[in-house]
C-alpha cells in the first residue's frame, strides 16, 4: 500500500476512533445518571433556594441557589445510585418546604407560587405526582386549620357558651380525624413510592403505629431493596408490642429448664399472659383463663405463660396448685424480665393475643374478654 493509501485510511480510522470515543463518552456519561431539578418561583431574584436530603436527624443540605431575575434556579447532580427524598426550603432550611423525589436521571420542574401559603406544580420524576398529591393534603389541611384558628380567635370570650366550646371542640376533632384519614387513604390506593414512605414517617408529631405498619406492609412487598424500606421497617420493631406487629420474640426457660421461643408457637393462636405467684389478680384470673383453654387447646390454641417471679419454687408451686397445664416460661428476675422490658409490661395480669401469623390482634384485655377475641381467628 502506498504512502497516500495509508494516510487516507490512518485519516478514516482516527475519525472513527473519534465518532466511537465520542459515542462511548456520551453512554458513559448517561449512565451517571444525572438528574436536574429546575425551580421556578415568583421570588424576587437572589432568594436563596436549598435542596436538601431528608433524614431522620435533620436535613442534609446538598445545594444551594439563588434565583435569577426571574425567579429560577436549576440544581443538577451526578451519580445517583437510590432515588431520594429531598425537600426544597427558600432561606433557611426550617419550613414551610416543599418534598420532592429526585430519581435517576430525572428531569424535574416546580412550579412555587408563593404567598401566605404555597400552590405547587411539578412535573417530570415517576413518583412526583403521587407526591404532588401527598402535599396537596398536608397542605390544604393547614389552609382550613388557618381559616379555623381565624373563627375561633374572633370569638368574644364574654359571650363563649359551654354549647360553642363544645361545638369548636368537636370541629377541630373533627378537623383532625380527617387529616388522619385522608393520609391513611393516600397511603392505601396509591402506588408505593418515597411518597408512601413521608407520609407514614414525617406528617405526625407522635408515631401513629397503624399507619407505619401499612406503609412497612407495602413497602417490603414493593421496594424491598430500598434503604427507606429499611429505615420504615426497623421504625416499626422500635415501636414494641403494637396490634397488628409482629410480636416481639421471647425465648426464656420453661420450669424443667429448657428453652421455648413464642415463635416455635407460630399456627397456633397464642395468648401471652405475663403473671406471677404473688399477683393476687393474676391467681383469680386463673380459673377462667384455665377453662377457655381446656376449651380450645384442641383447635389450635395455646397459651405462653410468661412469670415475673423471682423464687422458682413459688412459680412452680403456683403452677401445680391452680393446675396451668399450657406453656410456662420465666427468666426469674422479676420486674427486671427481659420480656417484661421488651413488651413495656408495667402492670400484671398482662395480655397479647397472637394470631396464627406471629401478629398481635389485642392487648390489655382480662379473661372475660379471651372468648369473644378468640372465636374470629381460632377458627
Amino acid at each position: 500500500m502506498n504512502n497516500n493509501k495509508m494516510n487516507r485510511w490512518s485519516l478514516i480510522l482516527g475519525v472513527v476512533m473519534v465518532l466511537w470515543l465520542t459515542k462511548s463518552a456520551s453512554a458513559f456519561s448517561a449512565e451517571k445518571m444525572n438528574y436536574q431539578l429546575k425551580v421556578i418561583t415568583n421570588m424576587s431574584p437572589n432568594t436563596a433556594i436549598i435542596l436538601s436530603k431528608i433524614s431522620d436527624i435533620q436535613l442534609q443540605i446538598l445545594d444551594t441557589a439563588w434565583t435569577d431575575s426571574k425567579g429560577m434556579v436549576v440544581f443538577e447532580g451526578d451519580g445517583l445510585d437510590e432515588s431520594m427524598l429531598c425537600f426544597i426550603t427558600f432561606e433557611t432550611i426550617k419550613n414551610p418546604g416543599i418534598p420532592v423525589i429526585i430519581d435517576k436521571g430525572s428531569k424535574i420542574s416546580v412550579k412555587i407560587t408563593k404567598d401566605i401559603f404555597m400552590d405547587v406544580v411539578m412535573n417530570g420524576g415517576k413518583d412526583n405526582a403521587s407526591m404532588l398529591k401527598l402535599y396537596n393534603i398536608y397542605s390544604g389541611f393547614e389552609r382550613t386549620m388557618t381559616t379555623f384558628n381565624e373563627q375561633v380567635e374572633a370569638i368574644d370570650p364574654l359571650t363563649l357558651t359551654d354549647e360553642l366550646r363544645a361545638e369548636t371542640t368537636s370541629k377541630y376533632n373533627s378537623l383532625i380525624l380527617q387529616r388522619g384519614a385522608d393520609i391513611e387513604e393516600f397511603i392505601k390506593t396509591e402506588p408505593t413510592s418515597l411518597a408512601t414512605f413521608f407520609a407514614a414517617r414525617y406528617l405526625f408529631n407522635e408515631p401513629v403505629p397503624k399507619l407505619l405498619i401499612l406503609a412497612r406492609d407495602k413497602m417490603v412487598s414493593d421496594l424491598p431493596n430500598s434503604p427507606y424500606t429499611m429505615n420504615i421497617k426497623n421504625t416499626v420493631e422500635k415501636l414494641g408490642p403494637i396490634e397488628g406487629n409482629i410480636a416481639p420474640e421471647i425465648r426464656l426457660k420453661t420450669p424443667a429448664g429448657d428453652s421455648l421461643s413464642l415463635s416455635s408457637l407460630r399456627g397456633k393462636v397464642v395468648l401471652i399472659d405475663f403473671w406471677a405467684s404473688w399477683c393476687g389478680p393474676c391467681r383469680r384470673e386463673n380459673p377462667h383463663v384455665k377453662a377457655i383453654y381446656d376449651k380450645y387447646k384442641n383447635q389450635g390454641f395455646e397459651i405462653y405463660g410468661v412469670s415475673l417471679d423471682s423464687k422458682e419454687d413459688s412459680w412452680k408451686a403456683a403452677i401445680a396448685k391452680d393446675g396451668l397445664t399450657w406453656k410456662h416460661v420465666s427468666d426469674l428476675k422479676g420486674w427486671k424480665s427481659s420480656a417484661a422490658q421488651r413488651y413495656k409490661v408495667h402492670s400484671i395480669p398482662s395480655t397479647f393475643l397472637i394470631d396464627r401469623e406471629g401478629k398481635i390482634v389485642k392487648s390489655g384485655f382480662r379473661s372475660n374478654e379471651l372468648e369473644a377475641l378468640l372465636i374470629p381467628i381460632i377458627h
